[in-house]
C-alpha cells in the first residue's frame, strides 16, 4: 500500500493532466476544473463571485498563468450563484436553493478530489475567492482547518448584519427582524473570528461600490482583537473598486502570501 502511494505521488508530479467534469447538485450540473502544475508546490481552490464564470480568474486576470508557473494546482468549482450557506432555512428563497451549499462543496467535491487521487494531500491546500467567493473562502477554511492551510479573500462580505437590506442575504436568511438567529449564527464569519486557525489575506478596494469596504475592515479588526497570534495580512488600496482591475492587481500579493506560509 505504501509503495502504491509512493508510485502515485511520483507519477502525479511527473505527468499531471488537466481535467474537467460535472457533479450534480439537486440536478444542477456543477463543472469542476483542475489545472495541474508540472511540479506542484501546493493546491489552490479558486472561488468565483456571485453569478461570475469560475474561469474568469484565468481569462481576466494573470492568476492562472502565474500560479501554474509557480507550481500551483488550481481547482475551480463553478458554483454560479451559491451563497455558501451551510444548509437552507425555512425562509430561504427557492432561487438560492438551486445552488450548492458549502456542505455539499466540501463533502461532495473537495474531499472527494483527495479520495479519488485527483489531488494529493502531500502538499498544502489553500483557498481564495472574490466577492461572494471571498466569503466562501473564509468560511470554508474556518470550518475545515484540516483541509485548508490558508485563505485569501478579496472584496467579500462577512457580517450580514452590516447590510440588513442586502437582497441576497434576505433571500438566503430571511428578513433580519424575524430571523436574527440566522444572521447571527454560523453564517456570520466576523462573529466567529476566534475560530480561525490559519493565516488569512484580506483585500478590498476603498472605492468598492458593490460591497462596502467596512465588511473587510470589520473582519480584520475582529480577527486582530480576538486572535492576536493569527497572521492577518491585508490590503485596502485607495482606488480599488469591485472589478477585475483590482482583483488582478492583487494576484502577485496573493501568490506571495501563500508561498510564505510554512
Amino acid at each position: 500500500m505504501l509503495l502504491t502511494g509512493l508510485l502515485f505521488n511520483i507519477l502525479f508530479s511527473l505527468n499531471p493532466k488537466d481535467t474537467s467534469f460535472n457533479k450534480l447538485f439537486n440536478g444542477l450540473p456543477v463543472p469542476i476544473t483542475i489545472q495541474y502544475a508540472k511540479t506542484p508546490r501546493y493546491n489552490l481552490l479558486v472561488l468565483p463571485g456571485y453569478g461570475f464564470d469560475d474561469l474568469q480568474w484565468c481569462t481576466k486576470t494573470t492568476l492562472c498563468e502565474k500560479a501554474k508557473r509557480q507550481g500551483v494546482n488550481l481547482i475551480f468549482i463553478d458554483v454560479q450563484k451559491s451563497l455558501y450557506l451551510k444548509q437552507f432555512f425555512p425562509p430561504t428563497n427557492s432561487m438560492v436553493k438551486k445552488y450548492p451549499t458549502r456542505t455539499w462543496i466540501m463533502d461532495s467535491v473537495v474531499k472527494q478530489l483527495f479520495v479519488k487521487n485527483l489531488l494529493t494531500s502531500n502538499i498544502k491546500t489553500f483557498v481564495m475567492g472574490l466577492s461572494t467567493g471571498a466569503r466562501g473562502a473564509a468560511i470554508l477554511m474556518l470550518e475545515n482547518p484540516t483541509v485548508f492551510s490558508g485563505a485569501a479573500c478579496l472584496s467579500g462580505d462577512y457580517d450580514p448584519t452590516l447590510q440588513k437590506n442586502d437582497p441576497l442575504m434576505i433571500n438566503a436568511l430571511g428578513p433580519y427582524e424575524n430571523n436574527k438567529g440566522n444572521w447571527l449564527g454560523d453564517n456570520n464569519i466576523t462573529l466567529r473570528a476566534k475560530e480561525f486557525k490559519h493565516p488569512i489575506f484580506i483585500g478590498h478596494g476603498m472605492k468598492d461600490q458593490v460591497v462596502p469596504v467596512k465588511q473587510s475592515i470589520a473582519l480584520r479588526d475582529k480577527l486582530l482583537k480576538e486572535h492576536p497570534s493569527l497572521r492577518v495580512q491585508f490590503d485596502f488600496p485607495q482606488n480599488g473598486q469591485h472589478n477585475y482591475t483590482f482583483w488582478n492587481s492583487e494576484v502577485d500579493k496573493l501568490l506571495s502570501f501563500f508561498s510564505s506560509i510554512p
